[in-house]
């Protein structure tokens, strides 16, 4: 009996001690829940850009992309707008955090994001913007122009809507994220202005002063973050200005190297001709030094919103009949005034290239250089038989100090039926040690992630070159260094710039067979499901 008693006073101790445990789990297990559940969800891993299986877009049937071995899109679509909005797709993933500070720099409002450093330098840079009619700065690149422009931003649209998302490690170091394009942005005047650069050649030869060089100088600074160090030996621009890509649709078929902004292939060739482009002597920019009574000048009043600042920096843009005021002496009531053909519809750098891309003749080539007019280039053409050169800008005609009219593809310098052999440009024999200094390289650390270099060529040292062979476009290679991607995490981040310290350049692959066999992956665009 007293074993019995004493199993009986054991035993619901011990269901009573085994409850207990049971509560305390349940207890310790609800409070990590609601831990877990109270903590905030951890940021999702950074965007990449996907470069194999499908992907739905807003594309009208599937758009197939071929990236060969060198990181080079070869695009095939059915229709021109699914066409570019494919380039602008693939150039925004390759290139979206340039594109971004690009159109943040070329727009003048890189202080909203850099601080008071750059409030006159975006000033100036605002002053120089397209102000007139939009219908005939459309209709001045082609009557497909606007359309083609439409497509393209739809295509940065898709991947930049996805980066705002999970934005790309450039952003984050940056500190921001990615803005939505129009239309519009495509049409902005810097790029054009810094490439036409004969106005401060003009200050000095009239002995001005150098306040007016510095305030020309201020339009399109090249953006900059604080602490920016200068690594050592010369430094390259990283990512690359080009941007090689392939575009092939109904009526399309050319390859080359464009802006990564910028729809279409401005150096390149298509089944029937090659070209590149050279700078060209031609005076498109006059400095004026005139005494302005108020009544003849129009002033335009602008912001700026400013990083750090809660009020915005006001400020105003004078115009008189000769041109935009960069600065003045108010005591002797004189202004200096900047004039430049690129203020005409049409003066968006580049965008005439979209006209020449589809020409098929010397003669379908001058035409088609009537649609280019910003910045002032000498094209050098050919076709397989024979060679020509034309310089294409608008260049106006003066009287005096006023402007009467626009010289002609005729009136500009040309030639034609100059036979070559496809290599377009001169070599250059500077050997110097390249670092390729990413803007971000602000830290050590960020330096080591995203700068290249330095590196010293074996070979031809410049950076982008191209060299075309019309008897077999296939033989056609490039140079586009340091690569097509600046992302540090791709294999096209820094690829070519080995290729160029070797000395050796990669090929075009033109046709079927070549791509197919440089093929190095595959991603189609399919049509959106309907949801």
């Amino acid at each position: 009996m007293a074993m019995h008693l004493s199993l009986e006073r054991v035993v619901p101790e011990a269901r009573t001690d085994n409850a207990r445990l049971t509560v305390f789990a349940a207890l310790a297990f609800f409070a990590a829940w609601m831990g877990a559940a109270c903590r905030p969800a951890p940021p999702p891993p950074p965007l990449t850009a996907q470069v194999s299986g499908s992907f739905e877009a807003a594309v009208s049937a599937p758009v197939r992309i071929v990236r060969d071995r060198w990181g080079v899109p070869h695009i095939y679509a059915h229709t021109a707008a699914d066409l570019f909005f494919a380039q602008g797709f693939v150039q925004a993933q390759d290139r979206l955090f340039q594109l971004d500070l690009w159109r943040r720099s070329a727009q003048g409002r890189l202080s909203e994001m850099l601080g008071s450093n750059f409030a006159e330098r975006d000033a100036m840079t605002r002053r120089m913007k397209y102000r007139g009619d939009l219908e005939a700065e459309w209709a001045s690149y082609g009557p497909d122009a606007r359309g083609i422009a439409s497509a393209f931003v739809r295509g940065i649209n898709a991947w930049a809507a996805l980066a705002r998302e999970r934005p790309p490690e450039e952003f984050t170091l940056a500190g921001w994220k990615p803005e939505l394009w129009n239309p519009l942005d495509l049409l902005n005047r810097t790029d054009a202005f810094v490439a036409s650069g004969d106005a401060i050649d003009e200050v000095a030869r009239a002995h001005l002063s150098p306040v007016v060089a510095d305030a020309i100088r201020r339009v399109g600074t090249q953006p900059f973050f604080a602490g920016f160090a200068m690594p050592p030996g010369r430094r390259a621009d990283h990512p690359s200005l080009r941007y090689l890509v392939h575009l092939n649709a109904p009526g399309w078929n050319v390859i080359g190297a464009t802006a990564p902004w910028r729809p279409g292939v401005a150096i390149g060739h298509n089944d029937r001709i090659a070209w590149d482009i050279a700078p060209a002597v031609a005076d498109t920019q006059d400095v004026s030094v005139d005494k302005v009574a108020p009544a003849d000048t129009v002033v335009v009043n602008d912001y700026l919103r400013i990083k750090g600042r809660k009020d915005v920096f006001e400020f105003t843009s004078e115009f008189t009949p000769h041109g935009v005021v960069v600065a003045s002496d108010r005591e002797h009531d004189v202004v200096f005034a900047v004039r430049w053909s690129g203020t005409e519809p049409g003066g968006a750098a580049e965008l005439g290239a979209l006209a020449i891309d589809r020409a098929q003749s010397w003669p379908e080539f001058r035409a088609a250089l009537e649609h280019w007019r910003m910045p002032a280039r000498r094209f050098e053409y050919e076709d397989g038989s024979a060679r020509g050169y034309q310089v294409a800008g608008l260049v106006p005609i003066r009287r005096g100090k006023e402007w009467v009219g626009w010289q002609t593809l005729d009136d500009l310098p040309h030639a034609f039926n100059q036979r070559g052999d496809g290599n377009f440009s001169d070599p250059v024999s500077d050997h110097t040690a390249i670092v390729f200094a990413h803007v971000l390289g602000v830290t050590e650390r960020a330096q080591r992630r995203f700068h290249i270099g330095p590196l010293r060529p074996a070979g031809d040292p410049r950076l982008f070159r191209v060299m075309f062979d019309p008897a077999n476009w296939d033989r056609s290679r490039a140079m586009n260094a340091p690569g097509q991607s600046e992302s540090p995490a791709s294999g096209h981040f820094s690829d070519l710039a080995t290729l160029w310290a070797r000395g050796e350049d990669v090929p075009l692959a033109f046709t079927d067979g070549a791509v197919n066999a440089a093929a190095e992956s595959t991603l189609t665009l399919v049509p959106a499901a309907k949801r």
